[in-house]
């Protein structure tokens, strides 16, 4: 659901903008700036310093007045104001500009867990939603009208689910399992978020409709896309249907199965002869740690950093498999950590959301800041990324990226079995 909302924020930058590629750079940043501001009043400001700089007519600049007063909403969101978010929301020219900051304010109030201010949110963000998905009028000008109808479907499911999510944390799972259906309506499982099949097997449990959601996380456990949550819940529901003995045999089948697809995948990928570069990094307990120290031993490393919202999201999944695996050395290597007070930052971060990690920091370079030496040593692209490394310090697969807690998993499991039988 996080991904969604993520791309119809990106989309209403895209929505506006007419002005040439020049301007419409300067001015994205100018509007990213103010999504960082947390102080009302200095984005009232920025905005009237924008219109002002930009010559943003109320008409023929609507769409882009819209996005500005959507800031300034969001910015009230944060010091818990909400009086104003509504009155900027309600300034705006486009009810579909409308219903996207409302959903983007709905989301930030779940993060806070504020749920009663969350559902009135998100109760107003669907019923606005109803009341011009069939009216063409309300298409933004600068959107194709081809793509109109299918990205109104496709707006449906992240305002669905975010008020079925809020209802479900309430308490009320009969009034969430309507939102979450309309949610999925006219999709196919295989196109849904992992959140959203985990919310519905929910859901469906929740309303008494056990075998539904048994056959839903049987049929993600065998295509093995089934999260940790799902897993569980497939655990629990499989143990009760079929008793501890034959659950332990059937889902064990299942992930042999899924297993051996991935190893035999995973073979024709595997690095060889190149030597995994050797690296001494301190810990966060101020213990030097390096590489040569842990020759004899299968390696880990997984490259992220605090501003990493895949890195952070695959954590969980990453501590359930080191966790299984205590045989394999696991190494948690924060880079591309930029700025002052890094080391405070990243001390501060794993305190906060208790990592039970082996974190090292991955310092940038006293002469280029741009440059973390480790991670330029591995040749890391991008983030999340993982390298395992075997007993003779071979360098054996390198990974980017994060899909799923499922697909890491697997992948993990296959890679450090084609690596211990090396």
């Amino acid at each position: 659901m996080k991904a969604i909302k993520i791309g119809l924020s990106t989309l209403l930058f895209c929505l506006s903008l007419n002005a040439n590629a020049q301007n419409h750079n300067n001015l994205q940043k100018r509007i990213q700036a103010m999504s960082k501001e947390k102080l009302p009043e200095k984005n009232i400001n920025s905005m009237g310093r924008i219109i002002k700089d930009f010559k943003l007519d109320t008409i023929k600049n609507a769409e882009d007045i819209d996005v500005l007063k959507g800031q300034v909403a969001l910015s009230f969101v944060k010091i818990g104001r909400l009086s104003e978010c509504y009155a900027y929301i309600n300034e705006m020219k486009n009810k579909f500009n409308q219903t996207s900051f409302l959903n983007m304010a709905t989301y930030m109030l779940i993060k806070d867990k504020k749920w009663n201010e969350a559902s009135v949110m998100a109760k107003k963000t669907v019923a606005l939603y109803e009341s011009y998905k069939d009216d063409p009028s309300s298409r933004p000008v600068s959107f194709p009208l081809k793509d109109w109808n299918r990205f109104m479907k496709m707006a449906a499911a992240p305002y669905y689910e975010t008020y079925a999510e809020v209802l479900h944390m309430q308490g009320d799972d009969n009034q969430a399992l309507l939102y979450q259906e309309k949610a999925m309506k006219d999709r196919e499982m295989e196109e849904l978020m992992q959140s959203s099949i985990e919310l519905y097997a929910v859901l469906l449990e929740a309303n008494g409709q056990v075998d539904k959601a048994y056959e839903m996380l049987l049929k993600m456990a065998s295509l093995g896309k089934a999260s940790i949550n799902m897993s569980n819940q497939l655990k629990k529901l499989t143990i009760k249907k079929l008793g501890e003995a034959q659950a332990v045999i059937l889902l064990d089948s299942i992930q042999a199965n899924i297993s051996n697809k991935y190893k035999a995948e995973l073979s024709k990928k595997m690095i060889d002869n190149v030597n995994a570069p050797d690296f001494s990094l301190m810990d966060l307990n101020g213990k030097r740690i390096s590489l040569t120290d842990l020759s004899g031993k299968i390696v880990v490393l997984d490259f992220w950093a605090t501003w990493c919202a895949p890195c952070i999201a695959s954590m969980p999944a990453m501590k359930k498999i080191s966790e299984k695996h205590p045989e394999v050395v696991f190494l948690f290597i924060a880079t591309q950590e930029s700025g002052s007070a890094a080391d405070t930052r990243i001390r501060t971060y794993v305190k906060k959301n208790k990592f039970p990690l082996n974190v090292l920091i991955d310092p940038a370079d006293g002469k280029n800041p741009k440059v973390f030496a480790v991670a330029n040593s591995y040749k890391v692209k991008g983030i999340p990324a993982k390298m395992i490394i075997d007993r003779g310090g071979k360098l054996r697969f390198a990974t980017e990226g994060y899909a799923s807690d499922a697909e890491l998993m697997n992948e993990l499991e296959a890679m450090i079995a084609i690596t211990k039988a090396q």
